[in-house]
């Protein structure tokens, strides 16, 4: 039997699966996220490890013969040279430090990091995080001895070793897509040495073993193997049955993504599309994230009472922008008679008609064949006829709904 976490932005959540992928058990724990000032989204690292152990400990089936994780990218904690938190995870939903990106990308130029990392340095990226630390926090930036990802600070907790897969390497900001390894400018932008960094061990490759004190936190055998795993979206892909070129996964989650399987790296550096490693050797991935996603569809449920069973409108009058996380989104058009569920479907109907745009955005690169729908906002009833209405792609809804999950058991296939 094979033990999968996945510790997401919103749930951590454990799977047990045999031997054939069929899911025999499941738990899950809220992850709790924490808001202290305008632009800072924070969690507690310790809270990752013991939302692990947890749903593990939950658990009736016992008898695991190895482990894999799955987990939300971007996401990190500075921990001293005792391997404690220095303070609060930073997430990828923070934007603190956009005035330090600012800064760099006037110095080196936007391109520059995107065409090493994949990413453009903007006030959620970790490299600019660390800087806004030296710049504002040095207190915190002097006693920085490990700089720890989600799916590296859970492994260490399970082995005693900090490793990480490409694809959640991907999400640091410090790793080169093209050399395949960490950037040596990069790190030295940042002021930090590459030993605060994790081992990087391929997807599906065994990282270590489980050591005896966390066996007995979790009540499962010492020396079971951890498998490295992979980002929660490109799981997701891996899970839901992308393996064509131009396959392309939907994922509407706490955050929408798009993430396209490629044969190599296309960098289309003028769009809001990412590059990456895929989770298997020699393939690619192209991500669109669309950070406001599901966030701005609970924002509505969380502020209008009553909306789980509301039904479809006929005419929707009101406009969203629904750049809310960024702190930039707006209601257009309200009127004294605009219903709730009004302002509710047009925030899932403004998400559409921006798969519809990043679509536009590389039709010229390389073209999308189909869309495989997964995620708690596949759950929206009209949400599929929207997105093949708005796009006119086909839509897959895969018969596995815990695609992460299933993407990350299918590694320790590999």
């Amino acid at each position: 039997m094979t033990l999968v976490i996945d510790s997401g932005t919103t749930n951590t959540k454990a799977f047990v699966f045999d031997g054939k992928g069929k899911i025999l058990e499941y738990t899950y724990c809220k992850t709790k996220t924490y808001y202290p000032e305008n632009k800072f989204v924070e969690q507690k690292a310790d809270d990752w490890w013991k939302a692990f152990v947890s749903c593990v400990r939950k658990l009736k089936n016992k008898k695991i013969s190895k482990i894999v994780i799955t987990t939300q990218g971007g996401t990190f904690v500075p921990l001293d040279k005792n391997l404690n938190p220095i303070c609060n995870g930073i997430t990828w939903l923070d934007t603190r430090s956009s005035k330090v990106a600012e800064d760099i990308n006037k110095i080196y130029g936007r391109k520059y990091f995107y065409f090493k990392t994949g990413h453009f340095i903007d006030g959620w990226a970790p490299l600019s995080i660390i800087l806004w630390l030296k710049r504002y926090k040095p207190e915190i930036y002097s006693k920085i001895w490990k700089i720890s990802f989600v799916s590296d600070y859970l492994n260490f907790k399970l082995t005693g070793k900090f490793f990480i897969d490409k694809t959640n390497a991907g999400m640091t900001t410090f790793y080169n897509i093209g050399k395949d390894k960490w950037d040596e400018e990069l790190i030295k932008i940042a002021g930090i040495k590459e030993e605060f960094l994790p081992e990087i061990v391929s997807s599906g490759k065994i990282g270590g073993y489980l050591r005896k004190e966390s066996a007995r936190i979790l009540d499962l055998e010492e020396n079971t193997p951890i498998i490295s795993g992979g980002h929660d979206q490109y799981c997701a892909s891996f899970g839901a049955g992308v393996k064509d070129v131009g396959d392309c996964l939907l994922s509407c989650g706490t955050a929408w993504a798009l993430l396209i399987l490629t044969d190599k790296l296309i960098f289309p550096s003028e769009t809001n599309w990412r590059p990456g490693r895929y989770l298997i050797e020699n393939k690619f991935g192209l991500m669109g994230p669309i950070s406001s996603g599901c966030c701005i569809l609970d924002w509505a449920k969380r502020v209008f009472k009553g909306l789980k069973n509301c039904k479809i409108l006929d005419k929707i009058n009101v406009e969203v922008v629904p750049y809310f996380s960024e702190g930039k989104g707006e209601i257009k058009n309200l009127s004294l008679s605009t219903k709730p569920e009004e302002i509710y479907f047009a925030c899932l109907k403004s998400l559409v008609f921006q798969v519809k745009n990043y679509i536009e955005q590389i039709k010229d690169k390389i073209e999308i064949k189909r869309f495989f729908l997964v995620g708690g906002g596949a759950k929206e009833k009209f949400l599929p006829g929207w997105v093949k209405e708005i796009t006119g792609k086909d839509i897959i809804i895969p018969e596995i709904k815990e695609g992460a999950s299933y993407g990350a058991y299918l590694l320790t296939k590999l």
